[in-house]
């Protein structure tokens, strides 16, 4: 089995979680459809997070959530550069009734976290069991992302989506709240007005803003944020592809699929029929270990 291979079955359709343990990782701006928990274990790095970029030293963690766009570089002069990367779709959580899953999803976890060293030691020892095939590891995994998502509510490292929707401008930045509603509405007619009138912005300043923020226009922001998470249900369910658009916030397969192709640079069925995933191809089976 090729290096490639064993990295593609740390993520799987029964299995959506998976753990990195690497010295490069990709520097190009990407984004993935699972969520992802960055923990640079030694060295000093460049964080870029929707057009904002950051200083991180070690044992620093980052959340990065599911279709961000961000990049992560070694700064040149820090020597020994090591991080962890745990990969995770909310499917890990249960279906979408469960009440774990919707706690998740029903809030906005902070980019920079606070860990204390007992947690990062479990996702150091989590990544060796993989390495090794142990014995439940994948038991292990999954118990250190609960950890992880506990302390996070714990110790209030988060914010709910409906408080990012009622709080004001002044306390809450335009895009955060214009991103928080489309995730919230993605499955219905999102009517771009009504993201103007959240926001209190003028259309021709937001769109603009927006577009500086997050590097897409808002209509390519909800179309890419759909198609992600079309793609998690052709991964991780047996819906037809009409059902997915459907449920998805696409009013008709054609369009669908149109921009389905011009996200993925692929056919919504050839992407189903290929049980495709994003994070390892993008992120992490070029990088060598």
């Amino acid at each position: 089995m090729t290096e490639t291979d064993r990295q593609t079955k740390l993520i799987s359709e029964d299995f959506p979680i998976g753990i990195f343990s690497r010295n490069v990782y990709l520097p190009n701006t990407h984004h993935h459809i699972e969520h992802e928990i960055f923990y640079l274990d030694s060295g000093s790095a460049t964080v870029g997070i929707r057009n904002t970029e950051s200083e991180i030293s070690a044992k620093s963690i980052v959340f990065i959530e599911a279709g961000t766009e961000h990049f992560i570089r070694k700064k040149e002069d820090c020597g020994d550069f090591h991080y962890y990367a745990l990969v995770f779709d909310s499917s890990i959580l249960g279906d979408s009734q469960n009440p774990i899953r919707r706690t998740f999803e029903s809030i906005r976890i902070k980019q920079f976290l606070n860990i204390p060293e007992s947690l990062r030691e479990s996702l150091a020892h989590a990544a060796q069991m993989e390495k090794d095939s142990s014995f439940g590891s994948k038991l292990i995994l999954q118990t250190v992302l609960m950890e992880f998502l506990s302390h996070i509510i714990q110790t209030n490292q988060y914010q709910k989506i409906t408080t990012l929707l009622e709080n004001s401008k002044h306390s809450v930045s335009a895009v955060d709240t214009a991103i928080a509603y489309i995730k919230e509405h993605y499955r219905e007619n999102i009517d771009i007005e009504d993201i103007f009138n959240e926001t209190n912005y003028s259309k021709s300043h937001f769109s603009r803003l927006f577009k500086e923020t997050s590097g897409k226009s808002l209509t390519e922001y909800i179309n890419s944020y759909r198609v992600e998470k079309a793609c998690l249900d052709m991964i991780y369910t047996d819906k037809n592809i009409t059902e997915i658009a459907m449920e998805n916030g696409f009013n008709n397969v054609q369009y669908f699929s149109r921009v389905f192709r011009q996200v993925m640079n692929c056919s919504p069925r050839h992407y189903k029929k290929s049980s495709r995933s994003v994070v390892v191809p993008s992120s992490f089976a070029a990088i060598d270990k």
